[in-house]
Parts: C-alpha cells; structure tokens; sequence
C-alpha cells in the first residue's frame, strides 16, 4: 500500500454555502453514538431509535468516529469522480448484463433508465464478485482508504444500528445480526453521487423533482450530510419538509426491507430530492450514501422470534402475496413493485411532464404502499 505522501494529490471539493432561505425543515431525532458503550446509555439510544423510526423515520447521527480529515477526503474523492468528463467517464460505466442483474457498480450508464440525465453516481460493491475490477485513475490509489471508510460503516456504524434493532424488537442480538452477515448480500454498496442544476425546463418537466417521492429497498441507508438542501421527508402529518444541514452529520432512514421485517413496525421512509432553493439552485450536490442490505438470501418476512411484534400485532407477512427473499426483492423493485406515486402535491401531467423514475417498469404500480402513510389509513 502506498503511503499518503505518495497518493497524488486531490482537488479539494470546496463545499457550497448554505442556504439563507427561511425553510419548513422536519425536527429529526439525533443518535449520539458516544453513549453506545455505555448499558445504561445505550437503553437511552434505543428508545431514541424507537421514537424516531416509528414516527419520522429519519435520524442524524452523531460522535459516528468518522474523522473530519477522512470525510473530507471522501467528499475531495466523490467530487472528483463526479465532475470527470463523460468520455472519461464511459470506460467505468455499469454493463447493461450486471445492470439487469441489479450489480450495480461503476458508473450510471448515461442516459439509462430511472433517473434524469443530470443525475450521476459511480457505486463501489462491498462484496463485489469482480476481483479486479478497475477504477478510475484518481479513484484507484485511494481504494483501499475508500474501502475502510465502506467496512466501517458496515461493521461498526450498521452494527450498532443493528443492536439498537435487536433491542427495540426484544429479540438476541446474535440471532439478528446474522441477518446481516459480512459478505452474504450481494447488493451492500458505497455510492458517490451528485445532482448537476436544472434548467428552467427541465425544472418545469420534472415538476422541481430530481428523485420523485420514494422509499429505498434496504435495511438503512446512510447519507453523509450535504449543504446543498434537497432533500425532503414526509413527515407525519403528511405534508414533505426540508432536511436542515448539519455539518459532518450521517443521516439515516430506513427502507423496505426493514419494514417488511418488522411488520409495518418501522414504516420505510417516504422522502424525495427536489431542486434546492434559489440561493443554491445552480450548485451541484454531490453526497456520499452507503446502502445496508439483509442478507441474499433472507426471506423478507417479519422476525418470527419478536415478542415485540407478536404483541403489537406486526407478526404477519405485509402482502402474503409476494414473500420474497432480499436477493428477489431487488429484481421486484427494479421492475416496479411498490412504487406508488406519493408527490400529490405536485400533480403528475403525463402530456407536460416525464417521470424516467418508472421508465421501464413492468409489474403494475400499486395505488397505495403496504404501510399506511401520515394521515391514511388503508
């Protein structure tokens, strides 16, 4: 391995300022992981967990042990990669083989279905089956430090979560973290990403929406926190609220593998990324996520040894109809299961505007999620 001073040198990712637009933001729940070693304190964080994932979904995390110097040299890497040339960036694209797959790895392939154009990311696979695969350039020297950063969120960030988990839902810790087991999901992935600024038409197009209301697929995932503010939850008196920056923060929520585990327990969040305000509107957002996955091949249905759900009635599989394991539940999400249209707000004119988030899709949407949104009931 190289050392430091042989690593060439990156291009600092200089952060956007912040907003000074008087915003609606929704009031998160805050883990401070500095009292997890402590039983006592740990209860504390566990009720905290309870609270926030049953009512917002959405929690920051703080004392996560992630040093200022390794973030900032995470967000120098993911701004290098996103702002590289697109020819520079073909050679690294995922292949359409490992994208019907759902590996995803590499490069979005430009101008493929699900998102708009001026999205981009490039995934980084923890168990990726492709041994040597290749980076690039700027990328490749760092690897193994990018590849820290990825197993410590796996192995002491996700763990943690998970113990937290175990403890809500009175269950051994042991017994659900092997849910979780190193290298047996195919799909755990490390992602840089950024959002290039609309024009004023495409702003029109996609009704102000980068990424329509959704719930991610997953157990957790974990964002590193952005100063360009997009990001907006669905909270729960059913109306979408901004997510306030807060410097070197991780910001989690939970998806629907979780909610499928726990009955309906833990809702999948419902969140999208829209076009930040006017004093931000023309920066490009570039974030750090890290997406937790059950294991390839764990049947998402609710934990059968929860006394906790068993009481509270959560024991049931939420749509009987289609038990699928993590590794199937993928495939279905990639082909349109459970992705209704939760931006009612701003009404859908298919002869005005597109919506790439459902291109492709083959399974029927369904009018309404599994779990009953803020102020419904189904």
């Amino acid at each position: 391995m190289a050392s430091l001073s042989m690593l060439p040198k990156l291009p600092k990712w200089i952060a956007p300022a912040a907003t000074q637009e008087n915003l609606e933001y929704i009031r998160l729940v805050n883990l401070d992981l500095s009292k997890f070693d402590n039983p006592d304190s740990r209860i504390e964080l566990a009720r905290d967990f309870y609270k926030a994932f049953t009512e917002e979904g959405f929690i920051t995390i703080s004392s996560h042990g992630i040093s200022s110097e390794v973030w900032d040299q995470q967000m120098d890497l993911a701004n290098a990669a996103m702002t590289m040339e697109p020819q520079d960036k073909v050679p690294y694209e995922v292949t359409p083989e490992e994208d019907e797959q759902g590996i995803y790895v590499g490069f979005k392939a430009a101008g493929g279905k699900g998102f708009h154009k001026e999205i981009d990311f490039y995934n980084m696979l923890l168990n990726d089956p492709k041994k040597e695969r290749a980076h690039p350039p700027h990328l490749a020297p760092y690897l193994n430090e990018t590849k820290k950063v990825m197993l410590y969120l796996r192995n002491t960030i996700q763990r943690k979560l998970l113990v937290l988990l175990a403890m809500c839902l009175e269950i051994p810790e042991d017994e659900l973290l092997a849910t979780h087991q190193p290298g047996a999901s195919s799909s755990e992935y490390y992602r840089y990403m950024s959002y290039a600024p609309l024009s004023e038409e495409g702003i029109l197009k996609s009704r102000g929406l980068f990424m329509p209301g959704h719930a991610d697929w997953g157990t957790f995932s974990i964002l590193f926190s952005q100063p360009v503010c997009a990001l907006q939850v669905l909270d729960n008196s059913g109306v979408f609220k901004w997510v306030e920056y807060v410097p070197n923060v991780l910001i989690v929520n939970i998806g629907q593998s979780l909610e499928l585990l726990t009955g309906g327990l833990f809702r999948a969040t419902i969140h999208r990324v829209v076009t930040p305000p006017q004093d931000q509107k023309k920066s490009l957002r570039v974030g750090i996520f890290y997406f937790s996955r059950p294991n390839d091949d764990y049947p998402l249905v609710p934990f059968k040894n929860s006394p906790v759900l068993k009481r509270l009635g959560r024991d049931k599989p939420l749509d009987p109809t289609a038990i699928y394991t993590a590794a199937e539940f993928l495939g279905a999400k990639k082909h349109g299961y459970l992705k209704p249209d939760f931006d009612l707000d701003r009404p859908r004119d298919a002869t005005l505007h597109e919506d790439p988030f459902r291109e492709g899709d083959t399974l029927p949407a369904l009018a309404e999620p599994l779990v009953a949104l803020p102020g419904k009931t189904i």
